[in-house]
């Protein structure tokens, strides 16, 4: 089996502490093909010195600048920055050259054991969640979390099992740490750019890939510990997960998506509409991504400029008034 793995580490923050993931991650390696993706929407040449610094040649970096998206960057339509942790996902997977990919979070530590979960993840091929749990005033020595105050920890945690993995339901799957096979990720389309401005990304996937019949997996000692300090920390990006419709509305446009009728409880907005449609439709693929994911490679995303939308496709404004 192959168990080269590309590990996906998105940030738009000033300081994401990726030397802690760089030692934890050093700290664990032995002679596997791993390569490390940073994809930054702060993208400067300055902080390419500062991540290789951060790795200091123990495994192969590349920090790459979060393809061009409508929501945020040098490219953006809105008068704003908004979340859009699709589309910086998605960076990575295209910039991705091994067979499995991981995604972790920015500001976090990969407790000891994470390495060895994700190898065993890659050599097998199938899909996983890590656990995670959200610590106070942390202090990491060269990777090693040598002291920090729990502040939450990962609901999922009691379901677990220290010895073994488990069966995870898609809805459950954070994208704080998790590994799916490249080419199921292709064969999705990879996470869906109706969730920018949105977030829940990496459940709706997990929703996605159970309904393509996939079945994904839950392990404990695939455990990254994060600050919730630096989470705290700009630049502040807007969602609009809450924004909402009159009922009348929401109902027409999810007729527009195909759907007949509400599948989940709650308020018209955003979020709901996202599961609706999804549930509605059994999506399997994106329905945000105006390109295919298996015809993109690095020289081709500054084209993506061309295929942008105008509106955003829940409020129908005009991106440029957001």
């Amino acid at each position: 089996m192959n168990e080269a793995v590309s590990v996906v580490y998105a940030t738009h923050r000033h300081d994401p502490a990726f030397q802690w993931f760089a030692d934890g991650l050093a700290n664990q390696l032995c002679d596997e093909d791993v390569e490390v993706i940073v994809v930054d929407g702060q993208f400067c040449e300055d902080r390419t010195a500062q991540f290789e610094e951060a790795v200091a040649g123990r495994f192969a970096l590349r920090h790459v600048p979060a393809k061009p998206n409508p929501l945020n960057g040098p490219h953006r339509l809105t008068s704003v920055e908004y979340f859009a942790a699709s589309s910086a996902r998605n960076t990575g997977i295209v910039y991705a050259s091994k067979p499995y990919v991981v995604f972790v979070d920015d500001a976090s530590v990969p407790m000891p054991g994470w390495w060895s979960e994700v190898v065993e993840a890659a050599r097998h091929q199938y899909l996983v969640g890590g656990a995670y749990q959200k610590h106070r005033e942390m202090r990491v020595e060269r990777g090693n979390l040598v002291s920090s105050e729990p502040s939450g920890i990962d609901h999922r945690w009691d379901r677990g099992d220290d010895r073994r993995v488990v069966p995870l339901s898609g809805g459950h799957l954070y994208g704080c740490s998790m590994g799916i096979p490249r080419a199921v990720l292709l064969d999705v389309n990879g996470f869906d750019e109706l969730c920018d401005s949105i977030a829940g990304e990496d459940y709706q996937l997990g929703l996605r890939l159970e309904n393509a019949g996939h079945r994904l997996f839950y392990s404990r000692r695939m455990l990254t510990i994060e600050s919730e300090e630096h989470h705290a920390v700009g630049p502040r990006l807007i969602g609009l997960e809450q924004s909402t419709l009159p009922e009348r509305e929401y109902r027409e446009l999810l007729r527009h998506f195909g759907v007949d009728r509400r599948h989940t409880d709650g308020p018209f907005d955003a979020s709901h509409m996202v599961l609706d449609i999804l549930h509605g439709r059994e999506q399997r693929r994106s329905l945000g991504n105006p390109y295919l994911l298996s015809h993109l490679g690095p020289e081709q995303l500054a084209t993506l400029t061309e295929v942008f939308p105008q509106r955003h496709w829940f409020s129908g404004q005009a991106l440029s008034e957001l």
